[in-house]
């Protein structure tokens, strides 16, 4: 796998139930990561949204997030229930419409058209053994004073083909990834590089070039295998019948990108970036007339968090 690119980093968020936990770095929440759309009318708008596992909000109620700032620390922002949008067929995936300056926060988000499509499995031959990577919290030492998160590799174990058994009682969609995923890393978006592909140059060496990294999708749990209870001594034998203890399998569950496609694209969402879209066209319209009018750096979204609009755009990870 080739050396990952910093800027991945920054496109991590982490989640806590509370200010307080937030602000003490407890070990409890999940993970996250900023994605964002492209406006169609003007450039440097994007419509901004933080994503985490719909379990991390409801079951976890983890809507503080903690984000870096430029000087080197962190912020809080609180966020509410009633600010999450969660799939509509119960996939684990939650996504929150959100607005923060860049003079207080350091953030890069991940645009759309860096999310892993069918077309791209198929052109590159993306399948079991493609090299992946996660980036989350490893909450033993996520960072104290900022969020340092940190990278788990693995590959594609298996393609969505069966779904995994969810705790609510829904058949989930996912790729089984061998990344080694543990407590706190619910959330963590997982990355896929294509297999790198050997091409002769004109002096006769071999150059090989791997395509991506694109989106995969969300880490949203680990697989356990039981392991009997045994007792001390030469042969080890079982201490009863039916003991076991949990073991961590070394396997996540990724959900497919295309769910937080789906996500994104459900109505409320969908139609609160069209009616931003319909001022930045009424804005071009004025500009257009009147040249010496100075674009607006970003219209105020119709959904907000407690935090302000942004005033900017962040730079893609």
């Amino acid at each position: 796998m080739p050396r990952i690119d910093d800027s991945f980093l920054e496109c991590s968020i982490y989640l806590y139930p509370a200010q307080t936990s937030a602000e003490s770095g407890e070990r409890v929440g999940g993970s996250g990561l900023m994605v964002a759309i492209q406006s169609k009318v003007f450039d440097y708008k994007w419509y901004v949204y933080a994503v985490t596992n719909s379990h991390v909000i409801r079951e976890g109620k983890a809507t503080f997030i903690r984000i870096n700032t430029p000087g080197g620390k962190f912020e809080i922002v609180p966020t509410t229930q009633n600010n999450w949008f969660h799939h509509p067929n119960g996939d684990d995936i939650a996504a929150c419409p959100i607005g923060l300056p860049l003079d207080k926060f350091k953030y890069r988000f991940v645009p759309r058209s860096d999310f892993l499509s069918q077309e791209r499995i198929t052109q590159h031959k993306i399948g079991p053994g493609a090299d992946v990577f996660m980036v989350g919290r490893f909450i033993g030492h996520d960072g104290r004073h900022r969020n340092t998160p940190s990278l788990r590799f693995g590959n594609i174990a298996m393609m969505p083909l069966e779904p995994l058994h969810h705790q609510r009682g829904h058949m989930q969609e996912s790729f089984l990834v061998e990344a080694r995923s543990l407590p706190g890393y619910s959330g963590s978006p997982v990355f896929v590089h294509a297999p790198a592909v050997g091409e002769h140059k004109p002096d006769g060496t071999l150059e090989f070039i791997c395509f991506g990294p694109w989106l995969l999708g969300l880490d949203w749990c680990h697989l356990h295998t039981k392991e009997p209870v045994r007792e001390k001594g030469t042969d080890d034998p079982e201490i009863g019948e039916g003991w076991f203890v949990y073991s961590n399998s070394g396997m996540a569950g990724v959900i497919p990108i295309w769910k937080l496609d789906e996500l994104l694209d459900i109505d409320e969402l969908r139609e609160s970036r069209n009616r931003t879209e319909q001022q930045l066209m009424e804005e071009k319209a004025r500009i257009n007339t009147n040249p010496d009018i100075t674009p607006l750096s970003s219209p105020t979204p119709d959904i907000q968090t407690q935090a302000p609009a942004p005033e900017g755009q962040p730079q893609r990870a």
